[in-house]
C-alpha cells in the first residue's frame, strides 16, 4: 500500500489582550452587582456575566438562581435554549448528571436553530448520559452531535466513551483517534485510546501507527504554544472580554506519513469528515 498521512487539525488558544487586573472573588462580584443595578433598562447581559462568574467561582446555587432570573427575561426561543444548557452545565459541574440531562432535555425541546447550541445540547446529554452509565442513550445523543457538527472533536471523544461501555473496543479506538485528528490540541481521547489498547492489547497491532502518529501530533503542538496548558490565575481579571470567558482559536493544519490506514470512522455506515459535558 503506498504512503498515506494521518491528516490533524489543532486549535491554540489566544488570550485576550490588554492589561490584567487581579481581583478577588469578593471585588469582582461587587463590580459586577454594581453593573447589573446600573443597567436596570435591560440587565440581560449583566444577569448572563454574573451568572457566568459564578459558575466559575464555584457559587452554583447564586449561578441557577441568576439563570432563572435571566430566563424570565428572554422572549427569543434561540437565547432560552442557550440559558437552559447553561442550567444544565452548572448542574454538570457539581456532578448532578441527572439534574444536568433534565436542564439540557429541556433546552433540547426549545429546538434552537443556532448550530453550536443544538450541537452542545446533544453532546453534553450524551456526555452526562455516559456519566450515568447509559451508554446506548448517550451513544445515540453523541451520535445526533456529529450529524449536526463533525468539526468539533468532544462528540468523537464521548462516543467512543458510550462504544466502550458497550464493549465496542474497535470502535471506540477508532472514535478516540478521529477526535484526536479534529483537535490534536486536546489530548484526552488520546488518553483514552491509550488506555483502552492497554486494556485491550489485541488492538494494538492495528492501531500502532494510529497512536504514533496521534502521539507526534500531540508533542507538535506543545511545541507550538508552550502556555497551552490551562493557566491558573490568582483573584479575578476585569477586562470585559475576560469577564465573558471567550479565547479565540487559531486553527491549524499537520499531516503525519503512514504506511498503514486505518478504517474511516463511520456513524451509520459511510466515512466521516472531521470536526461537555465539552
Amino acid at each position: 500500500m503506498a504512503d498515506q498521512a494521518f491528516d490533524f487539525s489543532f486549535s491554540i488558544p489566544q488570550p485576550p489582550t490588554g492589561p490584567v487586573v487581579a481581583l478577588s472573588a469578593e471585588e469582582a462580584e461587587n463590580m459586577l452587582l454594581q453593573r447589573l443595578e446600573k443597567s436596570k433598562s435591560d440587565p440581560t447581559d449583566a444577569l448572563r456575566q454574573l451568572a457566568m462568574f459564578y459558575v466559575r467561582s464555584g457559587q452554583h446555587d447564586k449561578a441557577l438562581a441568576r439563570f432563572r432570573q435571566l430566563l424570565e427575561r428572554l422572549a427569543n426561543l434561540e437565547d432560552k435554549a442557550a440559558c437552559v444548557l447553561n442550567m444544565g452545565a452548572t448542574m454538570e459541574s457539581v456532578g448532578d448528571f441527572e439534574g444536568a440531562v433534565r436542564y439540557y432535555k429541556e433546552a433540547s425541546a426549545l429546538e434552537p436553530a443556532q448550530t453550536s447550541t443544538w450541537y452542545l445540547i446533544h453532546n453534553n446529554l450524551g456526555f452526562s448520559l455516559n456519566k450515568l452509565g447509559r451508554f446506548a442513550e448517550g451513544e445515540a445523543y453523541c451520535r445526533e452531535a456529529i450529524k449536526i457538527d463533525a468539526n468539533r472533536h468532544n462528540a468523537f471523544k464521548n462516543l467512543g466513551i458510550s462504544l466502550v461501555g458497550q464493549g465496542e473496543h474497535r470502535e471506540a479506538a477508532r472514535c478516540f483517534v478521529t477526535a484526536t485528528q479534529v483537535d490534536a490540541a486536546d489530548d484526552r481521547a488520546f488518553h483514552l485510546l491509550e488506555d483502552l489498547i492497554a486494556q485491550h492489547p489485541e488492538l494494538e497491532y492495528e492501531f500502532q501507527d494510529a497512536i504514533a502518529s496521534c502521539h507526534e501530533v500531540i508533542e507538535y503542538v506543545k511545541t507550538q504554544n508552550p502556555n497551552i496548558e490551562p493557566v491558573v490565575y490568582r483573584g479575578w481579571r476585569k477586562r470585559v472580554t475576560l469577564l465573558r470567558w471567550k479565547l479565540a482559536s487559531v486553527f491549524r493544519r499537520f499531516k503525519v506519513p503512514r504506511k498503514i490506514a486505518p478504517a474511516p470512522f463511520t456513524s451509520s455506515g459511510e466515512s466521516h469528515g472531521k470536526q461537555g459535558g465539552e
